[in-house]
């Protein structure tokens, strides 16, 4: 959901660099902070339907519950076509470089080099994806992978309620190694 906040922004407000700073830190830090004032601001769930319209992606819909921004339902063609969006966007440079560069730990404290970061060589350009509800556990990881960004890879995991983290981390990190050989 982050990358679609950060192209609904850049595609309205591009030229407002202390704007520029903040997409990096929610883009390479999965700053929480920074992605709950830009939905707030940008209108919610309305981010979500005009990228989705944009960006022609079928079964991208908004949040249930309106602030759960996290919640957003992406299919994973959708997230593909989002990051070959982003390949060809004007933003390529700002986005693919936070995602490059994203550290260790997010701004959270959560270890984000899980999946890709944790199976794959560099070059990569990651976005990470956690989140614990009443109904699931939830890890993502996604992204940019080899030399010109030649793979897009994203592994959509869902867990139920009571899953810890290492575990859902086993997993995801299971498949990504699975997918590994092909790349």
């Amino acid at each position: 959901m982050k990358l679609l906040i950060a192209l609904d922004v850049l595609g309205r407000r591009p030229d407002e660099p202390p704007l520029r700073d903040a997409l990096w830190r929610m883009l390479s830090a999965s700053d929480d902070t920074v992605a709950n004032e830009l939905w707030d601001a940008d209108g919610g769930p309305d981010i979500v339907m005009r990228t989705a319209e944009r960006l022609a992606l079928p079964a991208t819909r908004p949040p249930e519950i309106v602030g759960r921004w996290g919640d957003t339902m992406l299919g994973i063609a959708d997230v593909v076509a989002i990051y070959r969006h982003v390949l060809e966007s004007p933003w390529r440079d700002l986005i693919v470089n936070a995602l490059a560069t994203a550290p260790r730990h997010g701004s959270d404290g959560f270890d984000q080099y899980f999946g890709i970061p944790s199976r794959l060589p560099r070059p990569w350009a990651v976005k990470q994806g956690w989140s614990q509800s009443p109904r699931d556990v939830v890890l993502h990881t996604s992204g940019l992978v080899g030399a010109g960004w030649r793979f897009v890879v994203v592994v959509l995991a869902s867990f139920p309620v009571g899953t810890d983290w290492a575990a859902a981390t086993a997993a995801v990190n299971d498949e990504v190694t699975a997918l590994a050989p092909g790349l």
